[in-house]
């Protein structure tokens, strides 16, 4: 089976974990060509880490990771988002750090280099703010036809995590967001309307043997710190891993990015001709088949 060449671009980040856990996993499906960072649950120098150093937990050194932007598009960084990431950006877990560094491509060429090896075939899966993408889509206006689809964690049908309207990925930087929703590439949108119904319980080690003691105890206590609440970055990678997991509707969505009360909002409307789909609802326990299959694999390597 041909694999999916995908770049995760992210700000590592408890949930952050456990997405580029799957992208590590599962090597007959993905062909992961790189980690983009970000700030936004901390500094980019954190997130990127946090990003090399989950890479060499999980026996991927092949991997390399490009810096992505230090501020938002048009405003710096918050404080780093220390309730629900810890001061270090992964629940205060402490990982082995890895000799690798940083790429001397930036986030923005490293995306737009790999889209050009790819032919087309790219997938992005973003489970940050937009600001890398953003940034690489302004650069190089002809990336758009290099892209097969963008999956995004980010947005809601439902009430945000932030505002009543708004969830933080999009919310945080807004421009951004929009600038990719108007690019025409396909996006998946899966946003907290279906990520909260699925919480990730250490339950979910249960009837699993022979597993990497390390990552198993790194898992448990990150699952420990956000009280087994979801973890929404590995719900949007694992719709590709499945097509079982997420059912999707055909959508035009559009982003508000004004200083409004509704800033962040991700506007859905089902009649006009759609550039997105929206994730709806989702099937929980196929997508902890997913996540038991991750665990199994990451153990085999």
């Amino acid at each position: 089976m041909k694999t999916i060449p995908i770049i995760i671009d992210t700000d590592p980040g408890v949930d952050d974990f456990f997405c580029i856990g799957i992208g590590c996993a599962f090597r007959e499906l993905f062909d992961l060509r790189a980690i983009t960072t970000i700030g936004g649950n901390n500094s980019t120098d954190v997130t990127t880490r946090n990003a090399l150093d989950i890479l060499k937990l999980f026996k991927r050194l092949d991997v390399p990771v490009a810096k992505g932007a230090d501020s938002f598009l048009f405003e710096p960084f918050g404080e780093p988002v220390v309730r629900f990431h810890g001061t270090n950006g992964l629940g205060d877990v402490q990982l082995e750090h890895s000799q690798n560094t940083a790429s001397a491509l930036s986030a923005c060429d490293m995306i737009y280099e790999q889209a050009r090896q790819c032919n087309g075939e790219l997938v992005l899966v973003t489970v940050g703010p937009e600001t890398n993408l953003a940034h690489s889509f302004l650069k190089y206006p002809d990336l758009k036809g290099m892209i097969r689809k963008i999956v995004v964690m980010g947005g809601t049908l439902s009430t945000g995590n932030v505002s009543e309207y708004a969830e933080a990925n999009i919310y945080h930087d807004a421009q951004a967001a929009r600038i990719v929703f108007e690019t025409g590439i396909p996006i998946d949108m899966i946003g907290l309307n279906v990520t909260r119904k699925a919480p990730l319980r250490r339950s979910i080690f249960d009837g699993l043997n022979d597993l990497d003691e390390r990552i198993r105890d790194v898992m448990e206590k990150l699952i420990e710190f956000r009280n087994e609440e979801s973890m929404h970055d590995a719900i949007a990678i694992s719709s590709l891993v499945s097509d079982k997991v997420l059912i999707f509707k055909d959508a035009f969505t559009s982003i508000i990015d004004d200083y409004s009360e509704k800033r962040g909002m991700s506007v859905v409307d089902y009649e006009k001709a759609p550039n997105s789909r929206v994730a709806v609802d989702i099937n929980v326990d196929e997508y902890y088949k997913v996540m038991r299959q991750m665990i199994l694999l990451l153990s085999k390597r």
